[in-house]
């Protein structure tokens, strides 16, 4: 469960224009099935100079701790510089008790990365302007900002995907952060069979505040805790 909630957690432009850099943060949200708390996820952007750091780490708490032991660590690290971001390193390390698996690899250029899935090594080449998981939410704040569309290349597990969201329009939610007026994004999958829905705070700059995603019948979300800039 964690892992398909943080993998709906997407982040940041590499090597696209941007208007601005997100400013620093730190935020955290609970995890939820059908109302039912799984755990927490932490998030955190930070800037050294032209350095920045994307980080989430979510972890299984109460009886899902007990049952799965499930922690999920995904971490982008790369540059800011003339207003653009470059991923250069990626990690997705799944762990629980029954599982230790990881996902990581560096862009050696803005067309190629080379990595490691599981056991296997692989070198993939990708579009300009192609993201890492962990960063799309940023890049889809400064997009929903700036009224462009919401279509993505996304790499992962060696492999290259199309993400695209439809706009839904505006609803207000009260979340335990607080009261949001939000922009409504939507992505679905599989013939409809999975969808990811996200509610984008304007007065967070388009932070995501809430997703939803449907599995099957499975519905599972992430709901914003509390917010801090840095």
């Amino acid at each position: 469960m964690i892992k398909i909630m943080q993998s709906m957690l997407i982040l940041i432009l590499i090597s696209a224009t941007a208007s601005a850099a997100p400013q620093a943060f730190q935020a955290r949200y609970a995890v939820l099935k059908s109302g039912l708390s799984l755990g927490e996820m932490q998030a955190s952007l930070n800037y050294t100079g032209e350095q920045y750091t994307y980080t989430k780490q979510t972890k299984a708490s109460g009886l899902a701790a007990l049952l799965s032991g499930d922690t999920l660590t995904e971490s982008s690290r790369g540059t800011y510089k003339n207003q653009q971001f470059s991923s250069q390193h990626y990690l997705h390390h799944h762990k629980s008790h029954r599982k230790d698996r990881r996902d990581q690899f560096s862009f050696t250029a803005p067309t190629q990365v080379k990595g490691q899935y599981k056991d296997s090594i692989y070198t993939l080449n990708v579009p300009v302007d192609t993201l890492d998981p962990a960063l799309l939410e940023l890049r889809i704040m400064g997009d929903i900002a700036e009224g462009k569309a919401l279509h993505y290349r996304i790499t992962e597990k060696g492999r290259l995907k199309d993400y695209h969201f439809r706009k839904l329009g505006r609803e207000t939610l009260n979340l335990p952060a607080g009261r949001y007026e939000c922009e409504k994004i939507q992505m679905v999958r599989d013939n409809g069979e999975r969808t990811t829905t996200i509610w984008l705070a304007e007065a967070l700059n388009y932070l995501p505040v809430q997703i939803r995603h449907s599995d099957d019948g499975d519905i599972i979300e992430t709901q914003l805790m509390s917010h801090q800039p840095r």
